[in-house]
């Protein structure tokens, strides 16, 4: 066992400290372990400390004076201190595990070396005390050092045990740099089969938190090629699809957006997704409203924008000149704002930006030209005038945005009352639609935002309806 000497030095660290000495002084033992060891030997801050003690649940309970019974069944209970809340865990050996994720039964030890045995990975199996000497058993700083992700002892036996450890590695991964050890993903490749009775909760964690982090192109090739996805409790769609041209470009430029949200948009798109199949993946991660609100509407308003970029090819053939093409462009631009959103628009101008480069390489030369000198759109043949309508939205999008005066129907100058007080006719939905439809040429710009001009066209009765 490697003893050396490691200070955690934060406010955070302190009150941990203050509680494993409170705990000493009750004559038994306690540590700092798992992730705030690992991150603080990696140099990356901590944002919460586990401690482990051969203390029991009711005893910790007895000498703190703020303390949540947040998992007695598991030994742990929550000590709320001025620095922070702390997870105090007693040493324990589980016995069996249902359905590859809990134990079936918990017994509580005195050994914390034992304690560290029943963890995932050695880099989560080391242990500090307040005086900052450090407890390796399992050699947790080599794997460290070598950048390296290894089950404590037999791999399959962890994976078994909790089946999630696996997408956790995988997440690890991506997020640390770090690579998985031979034998732990031979295991992972045997055992994958083991996620199907994880709770989706418990995936969509892991997947959000891969997606989220600094490298997601490194941590979707671990997935992908784990395969592990087909295995999942309920269908993931394109997500699950096997290893790919389409994989390999998709994550090509992956990190060129920079949400998770916006990336999970971004998969979708270039494995040309509906938006009906994303919804369903969506819905199968048990994603929040909110995490659904930065996907979909995306995914809306791209298809918008795509379609619109159809149309405004063909008005530019038709009429022989790219600027019909471009008003067409500008005013379907306007209607994809009204209908999801600039933040929607936005992300959806970016995913397309981000999908320019899976396809660069194939584009014609004649699109390249048109895309420097856009006066030559309606000479191209029909694909490029297409491609050439979505450079001029990507070209000229975020200058639509940044001069439109009106981004929803709130900053109209007038209000639906103003169009009933001057009408006769019962309320309805028309009063939207003659709003809709004035917001659109304020936002092109063929109205001015004044409520006198506004209400001109109003009593004219003039395209309101």
């Amino acid at each position: 066992m490697n003893m050396l000497r490691l200070q955690l030095n934060s406010e955070l660290a302190e009150g941990a400290r203050e509680i494993i000495r409170a705990i000493e002084q009750q004559g038994h033992q306690a540590y700092m372990v798992g992730g705030c060891v690992r991150d603080t030997i990696l140099g990356q801050p901590i944002h919460d400390i586990d401690i482990a003690t051969s203390a029991e649940p009711d005893q910790v309970i007895a000498w703190f004076e703020r303390v949540i019974p947040t998992g007695l069944q598991h030994g742990t209970v929550t000590v709320v201190m001025k620095n922070g809340t702390y997870e105090v865990t007693t040493f324990r050996h589980e016995g069996g595990y249902v359905d590859n994720r809990r134990p079936a039964s918990v017994a509580f030890i005195m050994d914390v070396t034992e304690d560290l045995r029943r963890r995932d990975f050695t880099m989560n199996a080391m242990a500090v005390d307040a005086d900052g000497t450090l407890l390796d058993p399992f050699a947790g700083q080599v794997d460290l050092q070598a950048r390296r992700i290894r089950t404590v002892g037999v791999a399959e036996e962890r994976f078994s045990e909790d089946a999630l450890r696996m997408l956790r590695a995988l997440r690890f991964a991506s997020v640390l740099q770090m690579r998985i050890a031979k034998g732990t993903w031979r295991a992972l490749v045997k055992m994958r089969a083991g996620l199907a009775p994880v709770a989706m909760e418990r995936v969509r964690e892991e997947l959000w938190k891969l997606t989220a982090g600094p490298d997601p192109a490194r941590g979707w090739a671990f997935v992908v090629r784990s395969g592990i996805l087909a295995y999942a409790k309920e269908p993931l769609l394109f997500l699950a699809h096997p290893w790919s041209a389409t994989w390999r470009s998709a994550l090509l430029v992956l990190g060129q957006v920079e949400t998770p949200e916006l990336r999970f948009a971004l998969l979708a798109l270039v494995h040309g997704a509906s938006t009906e199949e994303a919804q369903a993946v969506c819905l199968a991660l048990r994603l929040s409203g909110a995490q659904q609100d930065g996907i979909l509407p995306v995914l809306r308003a791209h298809a918008q924008l795509a379609a619109a970029a159809q149309a405004a090819s063909a008005d530019a053939a038709a009429q022989g000149a790219a600027s019909a093409g471009e008003a067409a462009l500008r005013r379907a631009f306007a209607q994809a704002v009204l209908a999801y959103g600039e933040t929607a628009v936005r992300g959806a101008l970016a995913c397309r930006q981000a999908m320019l480069g899976v396809s660069e390489g194939k584009q014609p030369a004649a699109v390249q030209q048109a895309y420097m000198q856009p006066q030559a759109a309606a000479d191209l043949p029909h694909e490029c005038a297409v491609a050439h309508a979505a450079c001029t939205l990507l070209r000229m999008g975020p200058q639509w945005l940044s001069t439109m005066p009106v981004r929803q129907l709130s900053d109209l100058a007038i209000k639906g009352r103003d169009i009933l007080e001057a009408s006769e006719r019962p309320a309805g939905p028309w009063v939207r639609a003659s709003l809709e439809h004035i917001w659109l040429q304020v936002a092109i710009d063929t109205l001015p935002n004044e409520h006198d001009a506004l209400m001109n066209v109003v009593r004219k009765g003039g395209d309101t309806t």
